[in-house]
């Protein structure tokens, strides 16, 4: 079996901004990308109408909603992978990637079976009064349903690269697949006429290719983290209990965050489609944040995950330090590009005068939330580096239900800007806790560190 001691896939030794770095480069390339396909995407469904905007913004919270039961076969597979590689067990880290992968092909399956069936009822329940929206948002929810199995099996692929430090591989396939989806988007919509449609068509239809690369590069590609790779195993009851232990928590916190965030745009839906639009347009522009932020938060939850096997607590320490600081600059350079730049980006996508004016407004108010949204993306990624995924997700789920009571209270007095308003006092209450909760945390580490090293000695 290889030994990641030997090679620069090792993050237990070495300068540590480099070695996040070299984890955290290629998935916030990869986030880059995709951004760029969304932002595309978005722009040709523009010039389809605000409806087409509108409904892919509906139809996308279901999408975010099945990222719950993703994050729980790629966290366990990224937790499960980082500890055993940084602790030298082998054999336990590959027992991990294969079940992840068997339990991802299975959830992603049984969730593209529901979303097919009950798209009508799933569009119902953000009762939009405009008609087309509504007849879109469901063609979207049917085009898109056959994705998640492929969809979530690249996930846990690319969950297992990181974990064991190479993230480069992830970011060659999961970037091919965004361009290619980029490159077909447009066909189907307008040469192909399919409109809405085509774009849902479009994204399932580039979702196959990194599928089967996916499996490729577990089985064949030289630098992989196993030498032999099952996919037609056994599952074993012991680790898949391991795995729902260790994603459940962000699994639970993910689907109530789109829970709850489906609560907060069914009071912007009753605002009309202008509000939908503008509402989904900042949310992709907004991933300036979550996209490159998460990025790097994955880089700390490798980097953690191997140190914390491997033992090395100073290194952890120092690790989340350089996290902290790098994600600090960052948020801050975001929060001064939403507030200037805020109309220029706005126009690219919006074209009506009132669209763009209710636009500016909103990436103005989420400026103010960007910075912290960052420095909570390190200490959640440094939690479940150590396998405590339970801390952010108990964190996450209390605020952002307080959340939705404080976007209410504030519409009923600013209406759409007070909903707005509620969102990023509940985002940095929320990333504030997280913050400080780690650091809490931190101090008793080191304390129970100290404890077993003087037992030792």
């Amino acid at each position: 079996m290889k030994n990641v001691k030997n090679n620069n896939h090792d993050l237990t030794n070495g300068k540590i901004f480099s070695k996040l770095l070299l984890v955290a480069a290629p998935i916030m390339l990869t986030s880059m990308v995709q951004m760029l396909h969304n932002l595309m995407d978005m722009f040709f469904l523009g010039l389809v109408g605000a409806e087409g905007l509108a409904a892919a913004g509906t139809a996308g919270m279901y999408l975010w909603l099945s990222m719950a039961l993703l994050f729980i076969c790629r966290m366990g597979a990224e937790v499960g992978v980082s500890q055993n590689v940084g602790s030298g067990d082998y054999e336990k880290a590959r027992q991990f990637a294969e079940n992840s992968i068997i339990l991802s092909f299975i959830l992603g399956i049984l969730f593209s079976v529901f979303v097919a069936v009950f798209r009508v009822q799933l569009v119902g329940f953000f009762n939009i009064p405009d008609q087309r929206v509504v007849y879109y948002s469901e063609q979207y929810l049917l085009f898109i349903s056959p994705v998640f199995p492929f969809m979530y099996v690249k996930a846990v692929m690319t969950g297992i690269y990181n974990g064991y430090g190479n993230a480069k591989l992830p970011m060659i396939i999961n970037s091919a697949g965004f361009l290619f989806n980029l490159i077909i988007t447009p066909i189907f919509i307008f040469v192909l006429n399919l409109g809405v449609a085509g774009a849902a068509i479009s994204t399932t239809i580039a979702y196959i290719p990194p599928f089967f690369a996916s499996i490729w590069a577990l089985k064949k590609y030289k630098n992989r983290p196993f030498e032999e790779f099952n996919f037609f195993i056994k599952p074993s009851s012991q680790i898949i209990k391991k795995i729902f232990k260790i994603g459940t928590p962000m699994g639970v916190e993910s689907a109530l965050f789109t829970f709850f965030t489906m609560f907060i745009n069914r009071f912007i839906a009753s605002y009309g489609v202008e509000a939908i639009a503008v509402n989904r347009v900042g949310t992709q522009l907004e991933s300036l944040t979550w996209l490159v932020g998460g990025g790097f938060a994955t880089a700390v939850t490798a980097f953690i995950g191997q140190n914390y096997g491997a033992k090395k607590y100073d290194r952890l320490k120092e690790g989340f330090r350089v996290g902290m600081k790098t994600m600090f600059i960052y948020g801050l350079f975001v929060s001064i590009i939403s507030i200037i730049f805020a109309r220029p980006l706005m126009s690219i996508f919006l074209h009506e005068t009132n669209e763009i004016a209710l636009g500016v407004s909103y990436m103005r108010i989420l400026a103010f939330m960007q910075l912290v949204a960052c420095l909570e993306g390190v200490a959640a990624g440094a939690f479940r580096g150590k396998g405590n995924t339970i801390a952010p997700s108990i964190t996450s789920v209390t605020m952002n239900a307080l959340r939705v009571l404080i976007a209410y209270f504030l519409s009923l007095h600013l209406g759409l800007y007070g909903i707005w308003w509620g969102v990023v006092i509940g985002a940095n209450i929320r990333g504030l806790w997280v913050v400080t909760w780690y650091y809490i945390s931190e101090k008793k580490m080191k304390e129970n560190f100290n404890d077993d090293r003087a037992a030792n000695n």
